[in-house]
């Protein structure tokens, strides 16, 4: 509390022990605290707003990003589900060539055991029979009157060697 001097009557003067004294020097601390707290609060909730806006604009991105990553994989599964598709249908192809190769090797044996069978009925007894028989029709019908040559055109000497070579008529004789 105060006390007024009365030696001095035109000044008033406080006098503060120091228990009043420490207790102004703690009020003024605890004001400037409190209103350091209330800086320090409405910047935390200006933080707080700023860092909630940027989180949302990342899940949106996010959500997107997402999305696009998603229709990716869709795309490069669809993309294999064709590989397989085609590779299936290659193993196909594959056993329907090696089928049809098979059946090559098995028809040139027949065929080379044919031409084998063909040589030798050509070569043996058989075929000189069937050429001698040909010879001596063609002999009977050369001696047989009203035909007496082989059946075609017959190409005149001239024609080979003369004008009629280079003139496009390819050997025929003009009617």
């Amino acid at each position: 509390m105060a006390v007024l001097s009365t030696a001095v009557p035109s000044r008033a003067v406080l006098a503060m022990n120091a228990a009043e004294l420490a207790a102004l020097i703690a009020a003024v601390f605890w004001a400037l605290l409190v209103c350091v707290g209330v800086f320090v609060l409405f910047r935390l909730a200006r933080f707080l707003s700023e860092s909630s806006r940027l989180v949302s604009d990342l899940r949106e991105r996010g959500d997107v990003l997402l999305a696009r990553a998603q229709t990716a994989v869709d795309g490069a599964q669809a993309a294999v589900d064709r590989a397989g598709r085609q590779l299936d249908h290659a193993e196909s192809v594959t056993a329907s060539m090696d089928e049809l190769g098979t059946g090559m090797n098995e028809l040139a044996g027949q065929v080379t055991a044919l031409a084998g069978l063909g040589r030798a009925i050509a070569s043996g007894p058989v075929g000189r029979a069937g050429a001698l028989a040909y010879g001596v029709r063609h002999a009977v019908s050369l001696r047989r009157p009203g035909r007496r040559t082989l059946p075609g055109q017959v190409v005149e000497r001239g024609e080979l060697t003369g004008a009629g070579a280079g003139s496009g008529s390819r050997g025929r004789r003009p009617r």
